[in-house]
């Protein structure tokens, strides 16, 4: 997964994010565990940025590794779903990404 902060994002008050917006993410984080999404790596390019994203390149990455693309399809509804009123998708862009393994660094492209 993919993905960076909507304008929204930066004008909600710090008590949204604190009391609204913060725990609703860590929910769907853990919703996506749940469903079987199993964290590699995460990685967070903004300690060189400041302020709200010019374009829509990723500031964020969560790198899963995955059973199905049933799970992806239920980790992006999870962002969707509307729960207490919350919704990450009005305050943060998801994308995801389906792929492999990169086969010029795997041990098998040297033999």
């Amino acid at each position: 997964m993919a993905g960076y902060p909507l304008e929204s994002w930066f004008t909600a008050s710090p008590e949204d994010k604190e009391q609204t917006l913060r725990p609703r993410l860590r929910a769907v984080l853990a919703e996506w565990e749940e469903l079987g999404a199993r964290v590699v790596a995460s990685l967070c390019d903004d300690a060189l940025t400041v302020g709200p994203t010019q374009t829509d390149r990723p500031i964020f990455y969560l790198l899963f590794d995955v059973d199905s693309l049933d799970v992806v399809v239920a980790m992006i509804e999870a962002v969707r779903r509307r729960v207490d009123g919350v919704s990450l998708d009005r305050v943060l862009a998801w994308e995801a990404r389906i792929g492999r393994p990169f086969y010029a660094r795997e041990e098998s492209w040297h033999e």
